[in-house]
């Protein structure tokens, strides 16, 4: 029970130090590109524990990317979302298919019958989602 705690104790101090913000993560995805990036933030948000679960803090990796069952582990969280926009080039091929139903169709879960898309619409995005870019072009 001991060792539980001090887990979990040393998982709030490590994000309360320098935990992922949604609204830089967010800025990042529409950096390099990404499609659908409020989407995918929200998937972010939602494979990570608001970016809070020990696969994240420990091994960077915002979206749950495994390798058959291992998760893998990435140099920074910019350096799985990186890994996220090479991953949705090879797949999301048809661009004029809404990505909800892409996700969903493409079993990004893992899980049959699982609904993923609709967990991921009930994902709350807490950040005011404000880019340099976007406020340079509201200019």
């Amino acid at each position: 029970m001991k060792f539980i705690a001090v887990i979990l104790l040393v998982c709030i101090s490590i994000n309360a130090l320098g935990g992922i913000d949604e609204n830089d993560v967010y800025c990042y995805i529409k950096s390099i590109g990404i499609k659908n990036p409020e989407i995918v933030l929200k998937q972010a948000i939602y494979e990570s524990g608001h970016f809070k679960s020990l696969v994240c803090i420990k091994k960077n990796n915002i979206f749950g990317f495994r390798s058959v069952v291992i998760y893998k582990s990435f140099k920074t969280w910019q350096e799985c979302v990186d890994y996220y926009k090479r991953w949705q080039d090879k797949h999301y091929t048809d661009t004029t298919e809404e990505y909800y139903h892409f996700l969903q169709r493409i079993n990004y879960s893992g899980y049959k019958d699982f609904s993923y898309s609709k967990q991921l619409q009930k994902v709350k995005i807490q950040a005011s989602l404000k880019c340099q870019e976007d406020e340079q072009q509201q200019k």
